[in-house]
């Protein structure tokens, strides 16, 4: 019975060490869609706020802060996520920190608030857009996510943004298929993901 029981412990403490390992690994959180569009039709598209209602299963709408000091797709340009129309409850803001058209646009997402997990509101995360052209008038448009800078964050927080970058992956995937049924559908679209009215995240 003692050798059981300490195979079972040795088991569980193993497995804590590899889950741990693997949480520190650098994997960034990624996820990609062919779109029949040219690259600077995609682009413009998401250029756009006024297009991610029709596109994200997570916010609702994206609004330019009054306080930006740049318009907005200007590096320095600063928005606001918001979960819900009535704009009350989970929000995030995103500054624009790179735009290189038709290629790539990276966003840092601060101020996480109003959410479910006070340790998920001290993150901050790098966003990539990342623009393909594949010739032909198609587009791989892909979605990256990542931390901010790994070395300010603990080893506990690390693995908490491993285990949560299965829901980020899942939410690229959706927002994706929605902005290439955008595109492609034009005025005939029909939305393949709605707004999803429960998140992990809610408040």
């Amino acid at each position: 019975m003692k050798k059981l029981l300490a195979g079972l412990v040795a088991v569980v403490t193993l497995s804590v060490v590899i889950l741990i390992a693997q949480a520190q690994r650098h994997v960034v959180t990624s996820h990609s869609v062919v779109i029949n569009a040219p690259v600077k039709e995609v682009w413009d598209f998401l250029s756009d706020n006024r297009h991610a209602k029709g596109w994200s299963v997570i916010f609702d709408h994206i609004r330019p802060l009054e306080s930006s000091p740049v318009a907005e797709g200007q590096i320095g340009a600063l928005r606001r996520c918001f979960r819900n129309d009535n704009e009350e409850g989970f929000f995030w803001d995103e500054r624009t920190l790179t735009a290189e058209p038709y290629k790539r646009r990276t966003l840092r997402t601060y101020n996480v608030s109003n959410t479910s997990w006070e340790l998920f509101e001290r993150f901050q995360f790098t966003a990539y857009q990342l623009y393909e052209d594949l010739g032909n008038g198609t587009t791989r448009l892909t979605f990256e996510g990542d931390l901010d800078d790994h070395t300010k964050y603990s080893v506990f927080e690390h693995f908490v943004f491993w285990v949560s970058q299965f829901e980020g992956e899942r939410v690229f995937r959706l927002n994706l298929e929605n902005i290439k049924a955008m595109i492609e559908q034009k005025d005939a679209f029909e939305r393949p993901h709605p707004w999803e009215p429960k998140s992990p995240f809610d408040a």
